[in-house]
Parts: structure tokens; sequence; C-alpha cells
């Protein structure tokens, strides 16, 4: 193979990685790919009624950050169906220096319930960034 036919499947295959753009769209200056919702694993919602401390609800599980300066929260959302609780995941760099590994973050949210009384909420949801990415169906009561 010549020279200038190496040169021409360089600059071919190397055109390939240019995405969108290189098909004849435009790329919008400045433009921020979307964000992937991070991974979750283990997710339950427990009314806890039982003796000895005081009734809450939770939800509780693990979330994956991109690296090890990143921590995770559950914030209650305004507005939900009525027996759903409504949590934003949100994803925090809690400074600059960090593991570049991604790391599994247990996140939970919690508020005070009444004891005797039937759970608040029905089921959970969590959203990441306005998407839903987990739906957590059924409460589990511990007493």
């Amino acid at each position: 193979m010549d020279w200038k036919r190496l040169v021409a499947v360089i600059f071919m295959v190397s055109g390939l990685g240019l995405g969108v753009a290189a098909c004849g769209e435009e790329e919008k200056e400045g433009a921020q790919p979307e964000a992937a919702a991070p991974r979750l694993q283990n997710f339950v919602a427990i009314l806890n009624i039982m003796p000895g401390g005081a009734p809450n609800f939770y939800v509780t599980g693990e979330v994956e950050v991109p690296a090890g300066n990143y921590d995770a929260r559950l914030v209650k959302r305004e507005a939900a169906a009525e027996g759903v609780l409504a949590l934003d995941l949100l994803l925090e760099q809690t400074g600059d220096m960090g593991t570049q590994a991604l790391q599994w973050r247990l996140v939970r949210y919690d508020e005070p319930a009444s004891a005797g009384e039937e759970p608040p909420y029905t089921e959970a949801e969590i959203y990441y960034e306005g998407a839903l990415i987990e739906r957590i169906p059924n409460v589990t009561v511990a007493q």
C-alpha cells in the first residue's frame, strides 16, 4: 500500500469518530452531552414502626457515582401523585481530588411517620435530572 492510500484510509477511519456532525448535521456550539442516569441497586421503601424508636419512613439504596469525590442525596420533590413519594437524586462533587473509578454510595431519604397508621406512601419514585429512573412499587412495613 502506498503512502497516499494509507493517509486516505487513516483519514476515513478517523472521520468515523466525528459523530453526528460528520453526517451533515451541525453540532450546537457549547452543547454538553446529556448525562446518562447513574446506575441504582438495592432500593427499598420502608415504614419503620418498630418499638424503641420514633416511627419513620425511609427510602434507601445504592447509587453508582462517577468518581470518589462525589456524594449522592435524595431530596423530596414538590409535586407528586397522591400516595407516591417522589424524590430527586442529586450527585454532588465534594472536592477536586478523588479516585477516577466508579464507586457505589449508600443514599437515604428519611421523614417522620406516625405509629399505628397506614404507610404515608404506597410507592416511591426516584428522578434524575427530571426523568424517572427508578420506581419502588411496594412499601415494606417493619413492626
